[in-house]
């Protein structure tokens, strides 16, 4: 059993142990009019499981995000989160047609404040999530009202314990919850403290082209597999940045670690701006987006733009460890003025029997080779053996959805499509 179907195992055990406590709380006596107050308990307690798994989706443990990947460990955090609020909003919307069932005038106490806070911060943080990139805000505002959150949680506990029955199944569930947040904070207090002991040093800043630029780092070694990515925090003039993640284009195989990065947002546009010398602290590895994980002899690369970077980590180790899997490689851009790594990909061509490489350009009409898109056609022409391949897609998250579409009407099954979104 992998270990995304282990933490689900977990996360379903979780909210049966709930459920079964919540039904055996409740009174054999209770009226039908009392059917709403129940219901308003199991949102409560449905909306605060949710809410606890939303951070162990992005606490970023190994033991967890290994097992799934950046994009799909984003995209459950976001649904968990949805039905966190979900559930969340309901219970006071329980409590309130309950009380006007039972004619009881709505008054304040400390606890309904406390729930009040919380839910007010859950709805700051998920319309954050929803709508920063439409507002075009800053992503370490993002960053910032998430970890707020940590804040809010403790305070959950407080609004639980003081409506539990001590010695009924929710207190203990409560207790148990809240000893493995603690043990949660404490893990991340203790990562912190190891990366801070342990930086990194920038050695080498290389533009790669106009703008696209690697990162080359030299510090305590690490294993990791080609494809893998880290978390990176970048100290610079005495100030640290806010944790990015971004792909490893270097290979285990060689000294340096490095990542390979285009300026698209206000942090990637700094790293034009880091000096030889800046530290910086590195988490990692993470992900599951690698060759290695595949047994197949023939791969299909298909990456959009600074996608390459990757392919580049596998492509590097491939070469180094004289890996012979037949691979082709797809990789659309623009215009050549976007293409980087190109001498060393030329080298890798012509040293390297079983790789193919196709440049595909968009928008430059006096392209010598391929134009357009990465599409179908160019699928099915560079690759008529596609059945027999495994697929990994790197891109822009609209280039990667419709490769996975074309893929998927060709018939390529889930299990052959592997793919990175880096998309927040």
């Amino acid at each position: 059993m992998n270990k995304e179907k282990k933490f689900w195992l977990f996360a379903s055990l979780l909210l049966l142990i709930a459920i079964l406590a919540w039904w055996s709380a409740i009174p054999a006596f209770d009226a039908e009019v009392l059917i709403v107050r129940q219901l308003n308990r199991l949102a409560a307690i449905l909306g605060f499981l949710f809410f606890f798994l939303q951070f162990l989706l992005s606490a970023r443990l190994k033991l967890i995000e290994e097992g799934f990947g950046l994009d799909r460990m984003l995209r459950y955090h976001r649904n968990v989160g949805r039905l966190a609020l979900g559930f969340l909003l309901l219970h006071p919307v329980l409590w309130f047609i309950y009380e006007r069932q039972q004619g009881i005038l709505f008054f304040w106490t400390v606890f309904r404040i406390i729930g009040i806070v919380v839910l007010v911060g859950l709805m700051v943080t998920a319309a954050v999530a929803a709508l920063y990139k439409k507002l075009n805000l800053p992503y370490e505002l993002w960053l910032n009202i998430h970890k707020a959150n940590y804040i809010l949680f403790p305070l959950v506990f407080v609004h639980l314990f003081a409506n539990a029955v001590p010695g009924t199944g929710l207190f203990y569930l409560w207790i148990v919850l809240a000893v493995l947040f603690a043990l949660l904070i404490i893990h991340k207090l203790r990562r912190e403290i190891q990366l801070r002991k342990n930086p990194f040093e920038v050695v080498d800043v290389k533009q790669e082209a106009a703008d696209i630029w690697s990162l080359y780092f030299k510090g305590n070694s690490f294993s990791y597999q080609p494809g893998q990515f880290m978390h990176l925090r970048l100290l610079r003039d005495g100030e640290v940045s806010s944790p990015h993640p971004f792909t490893i284009s270097s290979s285990p195989t060689r000294e340096l670690v490095s990542v390979t990065t285009k300026e698209l947002g206000d942090f990637t546009q700094t790293i034009k701006n880091t000096k030889v010398g800046h530290k910086a602290y590195i988490d990692a590895p993470y992900g599951v987006f690698s060759f290695v994980n595949s047994s197949s002899e023939k791969l299909a690369f298909i990456a959009g733009g600074i996608g390459i970077t990757p392919f580049m980590s596998m492509l590097r180790y491939m070469y180094d460890n004289k890996i012979d899997r037949k691979v082709t490689l797809l990789w659309g851009n623009k215009s050549e003025q976007e293409l980087c790594f190109s001498d060393e990909l030329d080298v890798m061509e012509k040293e390297m029997d079983n790789l193919q490489l196709v440049r595909i350009m968009s928008r430059q009409k006096d392209w010598p080779g391929e134009k357009g898109r990465v599409d179908r056609e160019k699928i099915e022409k560079y690759i008529p053996d596609y059945a027999e391949h495994q697929f990994y897609v790197c891109g822009p998250p609209a280039m990667s959805r419709a490769t996975i579409e074309a893929l998927t009407s060709m018939g390529i099954t889930k299990d052959q499509i592997h793919h990175e979104l880096f998309e927040l």
